[in-house]
């Protein structure tokens, strides 16, 4: 395995991983890439969320990149989304990379995808929707809809520490939940176009962090907009589970299943969307 680090500024870097070949007759061929978002509600990010993902898609012939973008604990001022404006731009450096890379065929530039976690996936999804040349976009119990969200936040069904938890998730990134009209800029599923990437969007239903029915409106939305678009929803499955391993669970709990059902129904759906395009 080889690695290499892309400083982007003082704070954010883009990490890439990609499998040594050692076939004797392995041609050099441009390899398709994938740049990895996690998750960490944009207060830190989830290292088991990056790199455990970054290998098992370099074991399959991937170049992968994990972003390690701008995150912050300080609260900002309503209507501030500076941090994602931030992070948004951390992602199109690190975009830039990859086509520069592309024109050295190292890369394949028509064969690059997006993926993202938690605020990750909010991450991914505002910058699939600038980009509809992308191979695909992928969101992993994402947050996508600001204020179903926040009906669910503010309702029995969430936990109190978990309202705790993304009350200072908004905070951090100026969003008020009394002032609806002005967080549409940050808000993945007001930002959908018809010419959005192909979308692989995959949810806990016992999530009781960010809750699945946001992204069931963004898939729906999807859809209605003509964009190609697979959504799963698992039963008996949380919040956090990455790829459900022990290896990448911090609590028993985030062992699951599905983490591994969910990796290899995406690598199905990547197949069909590469060899529809053959």
């Amino acid at each position: 395995m080889q690695t290499k680090k892309y400083e982007l500024n003082d704070s954010a870097y883009l990490t890439s991983y990609v499998c040594d070949d050692y076939r004797v007759d392995a041609l050099p061929t441009a390899k398709p890439a994938i740049i990895i978002c996690p998750g960490g509600g944009w207060m830190t990010l989830s290292e088991r969320e990056g790199e455990p993902i970054a290998i098992e898609f370099a074991q399959r012939g991937y170049i992968a990149f994990v972003l390690h973008y701008c995150v912050s604990d300080v609260p900002a001022g309503p209507g501030d989304f500076g941090l994602v404006g931030r992070a948004v731009d951390e992602m199109e450096k690190a975009y830039g990379i990859l086509l520069d890379l592309a024109k050295k065929q190292i890369i394949c530039k028509h064969r690059i995808s997006v993926l993202g976690f938690s605020a990750g996936g909010q991450l991914v999804s505002l910058f699939a929707a600038k980009h509809p040349e992308l191979f695909s976009c992928i969101l992993c119990y994402p947050l996508l809809d600001i204020k179903e969200e926040i009906g669910f936040v503010n309702s029995s069904l969430c936990p109190l520490e978990n309202r705790e938890l993304m009350d200072k998730c908004f905070s951090v990134i100026g969003i008020d939940p009394e002032s609806e009209n002005e967080w549409s800029r940050i808000d993945p599923i007001e930002n959908i176009t018809s010419d959005m990437p192909s979308t692989f969007i995959w949810h806990g239903a016992q999530d009781d962090l960010v809750k699945a029915t946001g992204s069931i409106s963004y898939a729906q939305k999807l859809i209605e907009n003509g964009v190609r678009t697979e959504l799963h929803v698992y039963d008996n499955c949380g919040h956090g589970i990455s790829l459900g391993t022990r290896e990448t669970a911090a609590v028993e709990k985030e062992i699951n299943e599905y983490g591994t059902v969910w990796f290899s129904q995406l690598l199905r759906w990547m197949e069909e969307l590469e060899d529809e395009k053959r």
